[in-house]
Formats: C-alpha cells, sequence, structure tokens
C-alpha cells in the first residue's frame, strides 16, 4: 500500500514537527504562544494521518508500559504532581498518541527520509553556533534545534547509524559530518556511544575503522583550534587535558558527573523500591529540585515502581535480542538501539521527548518486518 500524495505531505509535517524539535525551539526563540500552537497541531496532524490511513498494528509493549507508568505514578504519590490536573491528563494524551498514532506515521517512513531529517537536524547545530548562539546559556557548546548537547549529539548518532544503510557514495561523507557535527556538541554521551558504534561497525567490514582515525582528527584540530581562541572553549580544555595526561586541569570534566547526580537519589529509590515516589518525584520540581534524576531508568524505576520498569526493560530486551539477529542486514538497528539507550542513561524527559519515542517505535516496526516479513505489505518502506 502506498501513501497518497496529501498523506505524504501529512507525513513530512509530521516527521519535521517531531524530528525537529520545532514546538520546543520554538518556545525558546519565538515565543509559547507560536510553540503550543505547532505542539497541538502536531497531534491533530498524527490522529488526521491515521483517521485518512487507519490503524494497522500497535507497539504494544509501549502502550502497556506508559499506561501503567503514569497510572501507578499518579497513584501511589500526587506530591509532586503537576499543580494543574489537565496538565497531566494533557502529558498522558500526547504520549498515548505519539505511539498509538505515531506507529502509522513511522511504519510509512524508510531509513532513507529519516536520515534525510537526521542530516538537516544535525546541520541545526551550525546554526546555533552563527545563527542563534547565546554564550551565556550554551556554554561554548552547541545543540541546534534541540536545545541541549546530549539530544543534539543523539540526533547525530542516529543520522551515523543510518549512513550504514545509505547508498555507497554518501557513506563516508556522510559518517563524517554527523561525527563533526556531534563532536561540536561536546557531549561525553556523544563521544563514548560514537566510539562503541565504531567498534561495532569493524564487525561489518575492516574498513570501517578508517572512521576512528577521521574522528580522532577531527577531535584534535578542534583542540588544535581552541588554543587560538581569545575565549577558549572549557569542555575542550577538560578534554585535552585528559588527553595529556594532565589530571589535575582534566578534573573539571567530571563536574556534575552524571554519577554525582544519580547518587542523589538512591535514597528515595531505595526507601520505596517497588511501589515508587510518584509522578514528578524524579523530575526538576521533585525531592531533590531544581537538579532531575538525569536517568530514565531510575525515573521510571523512582516514580512508577519496579513494575513499569521491567516491562520497559523487557521491551528494551526484545529489541536488542531482534536487532543482533539481524545485525549483518540491518546493522543501523542494532546501533540507533545503543545510541538511544545510551541516551536515556542521561535524559529524564523521554516521555514527552517525542522523536526518541517514534525511533523506538520505528526500530520496532522495523523488526517486526525481519521476524514477520510474510506480514509485510508496506513496500515504501524497503525494509529499511
Amino acid at each position: 500500500m502506498e501513501l497518497s500524495k496529501f498523506s505524504n505531505l501529512l507525513k513530512y509535517a509530521i516527521l519535521a514537527l517531531i524530528l525537529w524539535n520545532l514546538p520546543g525551539f520554538a518556545l525558546v526563540y519565538i515565543n509559547s504562544t507560536f510553540s503550543s500552537l505547532i505542539s497541538y497541531s502536531t497531534f491533530g496532524l498524527i490522529l488526521l494521518f491515521v483517521l485518512i490511513n487507519g490503524k494497522s498494528g500497535n507497539d504494544n509493549f509501549m502502550l502497556i508500559f506508559g499506561i501503567l507508568f503514569f497510572t501507578l505514578s499518579s497513584i501511589l504519590d500526587q506530591t509532586y504532581m503537576p499543580p494543574i490536573f489537565i496538565q497531566f491528563v494533557i502529558v498522558i494524551i500526547k504520549y498515548l498518541i505519539i505511539i498509538w498514532g505515531g506507529y502509522e506515521v513511522m511504519k510509512y517512513t524508510n531509513s532513507k527520509e529519516i536520515w534525510v531529517f537526521m542530516f538537516i537536524g544535525a546541520l541545526s547545530i551550525l546554526g546555533n553556533m552563527f545563527l542563534f548562539n547565546d554564550p551565556k546559556a550554551d556554554y561554548g557548546r552547541y545543540s541546534g534545534f534541540y536545545l541541549d548537547p546530549n539530544n543534539g549529539g543523539l540526533i547525530c548518532l542516529i543520522g551515523f547509524s543510518l549512513t550504514y544503510v545509505m547508498p555507497n557514495k554518501m557513506k563516508l561523507i556522510g559518517k563524517t559530518v554527523f561525527t563533526i557535527l556531534g563532536l561540536l556538541t561536546f557531549s561525553r554521551t556523544f563521544i563514548l556511544s560514537w566510539l562503541l558504534l565504531n567498534i561495532l561497525s569493524i564487525k561489518l567490514s575492516i574498513k570501517n575503522a578508517r572512521m576512528l582515525v577521521i574522528g580522532f582528527g577531527v577531535l584534535s584540530m578542534l583542540l588544535v583550534f581552541n588554543e587560538f581562541l581569545p575565549v577558549k572553549n572549557q569542555r575542550l580544555e577538560q578534554i585535552g587535558a585528559m588527553a595529556s595526561g594532565d589530571t589535575q586541569n582534566a578534573k573539571g570534566i567530571d563536574k556534575d558527573s552524571r554519577w554525582e547526580t544519580w547518587s542523589r537519589y538512591y535514597d528515595p529509590l531505595l526507601d520505596k523500591p517497588i511501589l515508587g515516589n510518584g509522578y514528578g518525584s524524579f523530575g526538576t520540581t521533585g525531592i531533590k529540585a531544581p537538579v532531575g534524576v538525569h536517568n530514565t531508568y531510575l525515573l521510571i524505576w523512582g516514580e512508577g515502581g519496579i513494575i513499569p520498569l521491567i516491562i520497559f526493560l523487557i521491551y528494551l530486551g526484545h529489541l536488542f535480542v531482534g536487532s543482533a539477529r539481524n545485525f549483518k542486514n540491518a546493522p543501523h538497528l542494532l546501533m540507533i538501539l545503543i545510541a538511544l539507550s545510551l541516551f536515556l542513561l542521561t535524559n529524564h524527559n523521554f516521555l514527552t521527548t517525542f522523536y526518541s519515542l517514534l525511533l523506538y517505535v520505528w526500530v520496532h516496526i522495523r523488526l517486526k518486518e525481519y521476524t514477520e516479513p510474510q506480514k509485510n505489505t508496506v513496500q515504501v518502506t524497503g525494509r529499511q
């Protein structure tokens, strides 16, 4: 089944709004009214897409997980709930529309289309440098449309992973561009994930090792360039000190480390390890406000209890096993999962970071096609 021209336009509008984080970007750089308008329009467009094209399936794990998490976390403790209850209801409705309706959008979206959106999204990091840079807010780190360096780094990693199933003439250029733009976020999570993905790619071909050389070459150039800046980039200074063995100056790279942030939440987590502390308790307005837990797994456990966490981990395990089995034919799926799962170790807004939710749904759909090829009737996806 192929989409009509109008449905394709709807799909691209939805993908642009979500994969480029346009409502969030508009909230910071335009105003809250315009941000709300395009945000609610996004969910209206998803429902219209489903109305026109019908329903053909669901990511049941994510639906069950979301319903359980929101139900249990809101019943167990309301201390940190939003002051206006309708705000909480809107969060739930948006999540359900993304998972339920987004399934259909992502079913008709192939890897090349996502790659293009990731490429343009990653280029916004350059825009952050030259067009909408706020030195006091950005601290010499760049994130483009995504407002946070780790989120910007994730987009570069997704694009980097998808490049492995692009035409050969695009592979080296694509991987190099995503590497350079990802390094400009100066995200530790990006660097670690990028290393893992490149090491994993050597299993496909020893030639992929050259990307490690290119990446380290780019980083070295950034370190040299930093020495000539009138105001040096602090993160580059720390990375350079670590590389040269200067432990004194490298200590700053561990400042506000995730280990330290997570440790603040261990006591409330251990106080209620089964039932959790309630919705919002591990966020920026929760128990340890204004610092959130910055870890999705701890947030799910700490707010909703052990049951939603187990369901989510089973879901991830299912995806990892399936993607590992199909690594030779579809290496991008395992790479995307690795990038997303490491990203969740640094992020506590997963349930409202809609592009990451859609990407999990997309991987689920693609794996389903590989494991149930006889049921795959949608040809536009190209099994990739």
